[in-house]
């Protein structure tokens, strides 16, 4: 068997072999850090992408619900969460004509059961076909012809397939299409036709009262604005006549997504603070080991010099050896990272309860490339004192040492 002549590359390896125990600790340390800084940098870019782009994905400037359920209209929206409530419809009637109201369309919100009478415990909205401008935009490669009462379309991360049939409140269903991801709540949401939602209400008994006039009623009202107009204004025609005797509340939708990212700043900026905090905490950590070594690679040094190495040579070893320990600790940690964002992204949008969309595939990977160009410049950076201090000692007075 050949031997391999000795390098200042194959011998910083062959360091890093024989002290298995200090350098896995090493190689952690530096995954740890690498995959909170992947992680977090990802899962903020996801949710700035789904905050982001859902103004535009919900078509709609102001969305009009029963006083006290803007709350309910939010969840429902963001995180698909189920919710049932009701106005009467035939405002769309008295406000439709308003100058500057582009477009206004209802929806219906009811929120099916986790038992017998259901599949499972979803949102289930029902949409106008004729008037409507928030749904359709979403199924027009999906759906070729229009939705029957018999029919429903799915979100992108329910589990059914098209084709399958599924129960709400004991009435039969087949999934005529699945929607594209949208990044927000409609991705766990159920879309049927309104007079199909209207025959769940009344057959399942969900407004007390007023039972024989179920199709007067809606969840929210959405409505689209021309450019043109200042939402204000449009608010300030309907408020006045119509809020207190349809005890309506109004939503912007413009106004609930900078509050998310006013709060989603402050959340990136306390995620980016821990990062930075980790990051010195590893360096110092790295510094510490690299330093607590160096009366033990006295010897080993003293005679690398005395057969004929440099300093430089030295120093070039050392540093070597932190690159190594680096490259590896930073690729094990984004790989253990986006092990986790592939399995549990979902959940953990769901758990921060906000829309995420995920970065694609070219984006993730000049995020990897960051993450490791930091993580190999600060690992060596963090040695160099060392690796500096360990070649300046006296050669002959260290091997007489313990003698």
């Amino acid at each position: 068997m050949q031997e391999q002549p000795i390098t200042m590359a194959n011998l910083a390896w062959r360091n890093i072999q024989r002290r298995p125990f200090r350098s896995c600790c090493l190689i952690i340390i530096v995954m740890l850090f690498s995959a909170t800084l992947f992680g977090g940098s990802v899962i903020m870019k996801n949710l700035s992408l789904g905050i982001s782009g859902m103004a535009n994905r919900l078509g709609a400037d102001i969305l009009v619900v029963p006083y006290g359920y803007e709350k309910n209209l939010e969840v429902a929206l963001l995180r698909g969460e189920p919710s049932s409530f009701y106005l009467k419809v035939d405002l769309i009637d008295k406000i439709k004509n308003i100058k500057g109201i582009q477009a206004i369309s209802p929806q219906l919100f009811i929120a099916s059961l986790s038992a017998g009478c259901c599949t499972s415990k979803v949102q289930l909205i029902g949409f106008d076909q004729q008037s409507d401008f928030v749904i359709k935009p979403w199924l027009q490669s999906q759906l070729t012809q229009p939705l029957t009462d018999n029919q429903v379309v799915v979100g992108s991360k329910i589990s059914s397939n098209i084709g399958d049939e599924v129960m709400f409140f004991n009435h039969p269903f087949k999934i005529a299409a699945k929607m594209d991801s949208t990044g927000m709540g409609f991705d766990t949401s159920v879309f049927m036709t309104m007079q199909a939602a209207h025959t769940l209400m009344k057959e399942a008994e969900l407004v007390q009262g007023d039972v024989d006039h179920f199709a007067d009623y809606a969840s929210s009202i959405f409505i689209k604005v021309d450019p043109d107009y200042q939402l204000k204004d449009i608010v300030n025609q309907i408020m006045p006549k119509y809020a207190i005797d349809y005890k309506l509340d109004f939503v912007m939708t413009k106004g609930m997504l900078s509050n998310i990212s006013k709060w989603l700043n402050g959340f990136s900026t306390i995620v980016y603070s821990l990062s930075a905090i980790f990051w010195v905490l590893a360096i110092v950590i790295i510094f510490v080991i690299f330093s607590s070594n160096l009366n033990e690679r006295k010897r080993e040094i003293s005679l690398l010099r005395i057969l004929g190495a440099s300093r430089r040579d030295l120093v070039k070893m050392l540093l070597r050896e932190s690159l190594i320990i680096s490259a590896l600790g930073g690729l094990m940690g984004i790989l253990l990272a986006s092990v986790l964002l592939y399995a549990f992204s979902l959940l953990i949008c769901q758990t921060i309860g906000l829309p995420c969309i995920n970065l694609s595939v070219i984006d993730a990977l000049c995020y990897a490339v960051v993450v490791l160009t930091l993580t190999l410049i600060i690992g060596p950076l963090s040695s160099i004192y060392s690796a500096l201090s360990m070649t300046k000692f006296d050669t002959y007075s260290t091997l007489r040492e313990g003698e």
